[in-house]
This record gives C-alpha cells, structure tokens and sequence, in this order.
C-alpha cells in the first residue's frame, strides 16, 4: 500500500472511515514509519491530547472506572460512585456513551484481527485492558462525544502501532518446508526483425517479418490492412475509379510543361472529389473567348459556360456523384470555333468520386489528419492520385531516408502519368 493521502490522514483522526477499513489503515500505520510521524505531528491532534490529559481536570472518571462501567465490572460501592457521578456530570455521560458505542463497533474486529491463530503461549490483553493502560496516566477530562472520537481512534491507532508483528509469529506453527524443484530457465524471446519503418502521424508505424504492424492501433481494421499491404509489397495498385478514362499525349495529362498547342489541361483522365470542379486549358495564340461545355456518358450537354476570356472555369451547378464526364472547350479566333479535345484525340473524361466514398474520405481526414500515410493510400484507392501524391510526398519528407517512402512516392507519380 502507497502513503496515505491527506483525506485518508483526516478521515482516520475524524473516525469518517468504517471499521474495516479502519483497520487496513491501522495496518499501514503500523509498518510504515512515515505516516505514523506524519499522524503524529498533526497540530490538531496534540492540542486536543493536551487538552484532554490536562491535570486540572480532575474529579470525572477515570479510564479505569470509564472502561470497568463499560464492561459491567463495578459492582457495589465501586458502581454506586460512577452511578452517583454520572447522574450529575453530563460529560462523562457522553463519555461513556462514546466508548461504549467504540467497543461494540471497533473491539471486534480488533480482537479477530490481533486474536492468535492457535492457542498462545501468553494469553494476549483484550481491547479494555490496552485501551486502559494507554491512558492510566491520566484521568478522562469532561469532553464532548465528538472528542472522545477522534481520541478513541488514535488510541486504537497507538495500540496497534505498539502490537509487536513478532507475537504472530511467535503462535504460530511454521509449517514444514518442501522441497521445490529448481524451475527451468526459458529462453528469452528474440526480437522479430521490422522490415518496413515510417513515421508518420507523430508516432512510427513499423511491420515486423512476421507480419506484426505496429503503431497503427487507432486506426480501424480495414485501414490497417491497407497500410500493412502497402509496407508488405511497397506497392499501390491502380484504382478501379480510373477505369474507363483515358488519357492521350502530355498535353492531356496537365503536366507542368507548357503545352505546344491549344489543349485542355484538367480534369483529364482522374477521379475528382469535389463535384463542382474547376476547368482549365492552355490559351489559343488569336483567340477572343472561350466556352466550356461538360458532357454525360451519352454525350449529353449537362452544362456549358458564357463567353470567357480566362482560361479557367468554375461550374456553378453541382454534378451527379458516382459519374463520368467529358467535357471540351471552343476558342473563337477569326470568327471561327477551334475546339479541343479534337480527333483523333480521345475524350477529355473525369469521374466525380460516389457519395459514399467521398464521405468516407472527408471522415478520415477529420479523424486521422495527420497520418498523411494513410491518406496517402485511402486517397489512392479511391483514384484521387494528386491528393495520394501531396499526401505520400509529406510521407517521404518525413522519412527522407527510407526506400519505402521514397518507393510509394513513385508508384503514385508512375499512376499519375499513366
């Protein structure tokens, strides 16, 4: 058992604790020197032992004639005194009401507790007999019930503290010893190699060669198993989101080259998670406007822009989830249209990421901003290949010597430029 607190010090000097658990702190006084000091250099509880032994206040009963009356051990004149004194001194009533009420509560158990487990050598004093030899110096002062509480309980407190632990032993019958086979000394556990380390979140995710992964309890199962399969094969696996939209020369990649011709730049060939995305296309040497039309799968026109003279559109009418666009951009020079994509290159085609996925998507952000892992991954599975590349880049600055990193990193760009 640790120190007691200060509640616990207080408790027991205000006797707010019950019986048994009285007696486990008694137990504790009783072996640890530092509390039983701290107990007694209380400020509290020395004024109230000099206020009680003080000699002047002779002429109430003693201990002796408080714990005989208790006990039923007067009779004759010896009774006729305390009967006569107790009829007159309201104090010394309450006395002995405290007391009596002290040793049907707290005797027992002290008695059970500190009682031999067979028959002693020498028969042990009772709870009177040591109650009445702690105070035989002293006469009992006229003192409330409350007082006498607090004093009764630093009496038993004192009387277990000074109960020798050695009359225990000294009853009671040591048993025969046997004999114990020495017990066989097990091997150590080796440590299991890691064979791929990050970190990421402001902790370290790391996978052992046993397919241990670590540092990734908070996330749920199905998030685990996606980033124990991407330290396993160090590979990310194209999305099935991408299916279906293809992609044509650099200039329909929206790479950072500046484009040779008139071109979309983006959306082109990607899965997008917004579904207002923004157009964007490389200007056309001559031209006056431009005009941006997006389609459905069955070339249907879902919407279109007014005459622009930016080369960058924001669509003001949310698209269906879950669906694949195309659109195409008209530049008017001289009066005539140029339109691109034009054959016989293909279809400028982009998904907008189902409602399911993309709420899935905006949770884990929310939960998990920055394991930038796995984003990174969740991202990728859903074909949002930029927001999977800004994520695994901050994974390899953080990691900026590890193969892992640096090869997650490149199958992601590889996708990118697929």
């Amino acid at each position: 058992m640790e120190h007691l607190t200060q509640k616990q010090v207080e408790d027991y000097s205000l006797r707010h604790l019950p019986a048994a658990e009285l007696l486990a702190l008694s137990d504790h006084l009783g072996e640890c020197e530092t509390c039983r000091l701290r107990l007694e250099s209380d400020a509290a509880f020395f004024a109230l032992h000099e206020e009680v032994f003080d000699e002047s206040s002779a002429g109430h009963l003693t201990a002796n004639q408080t714990a005989d009356y208790v006990d039923k051990h007067l009779s004759g004149e010896a009774l006729q005194v305390v009967d006569d004194h107790l009829n007159s001194c309201e104090q010394c009533t309450l006395a002995v009401a405290d007391l009596r009420a002290f040793r049907n509560e707290i005797a027992p158990s002290i008695d059970r507790e500190y009682g031999p487990a067979i028959t002693p050598k020498v028969s042990q004093p009772g709870w009177r007999e040591r109650f009445v030899s702690l105070f035989k110096v002293a006469p009992v002062p006229a003192f409330g019930g409350a007082a006498l509480a607090i004093l009764l309980l630093a009496a038993i407190g004192w009387i277990i503290w000074r109960t020798p632990r050695e009359n225990k032993q000294e009853v009671a019958v040591a048993p025969t010893p046997v004999l114990q086979p020495s017990p066989s000394v097990e091997p150590l556990p080796q440590a299991v190699p890691v064979v791929a380390q990050l970190n990421d979140g402001g902790g370290v995710v790391s996978l052992d060669q046993e397919g241990k992964l670590s540092g990734a309890d908070n996330l749920p199962p199905a998030y685990q198993s996606l980033v124990k399969k991407a330290l396993t094969s160090q590979r990310i696996e194209r999305s099935s989101q991408l299916q279906g939209l293809t992609r044509a020369s650099s200039t329909l990649m929206g790479s950072d080259n500046k484009p040779r011709e008139f071109s979309v730049i983006e959306p082109v060939g990607n899965v997008l998670l917004s579904n207002q995305p923004t157009f964007r296309w490389s200007a056309l040497e001559g031209a006056t406007s431009y005009v941006v039309e997006v389609y459905d799968e069955q070339f249907k026109l879902v919407a279109s822009s007014s005459e622009l003279t930016e080369r960058s559109w924001t669509i003001a009418k949310p698209l269906a989830r879950g669906r694949v666009y195309s659109w195409q951009v008209k530049a008017m020079k001289d009066g005539q249209e140029v339109t691109s994509p034009r054959p016989p290159a293909p279809q400028a085609k982009f998904r907008v990421l189902d409602q399911v996925k993309a709420s899935e998507i905006m949770q884990a952000k929310r939960a998990y901003p920055t394991s930038h892992l796995t984003l990174g991954l969740l991202y990728a599975e859903a074909g949002l290949l930029r927001e999977a590349e800004q994520e695994l880049r901050l994974v390899q600055r953080a990691n900026p010597e590890s193969d892992v990193a640096r090869n997650l990193l490149r199958q992601i760009q590889g996708l990118r430029r697929d």
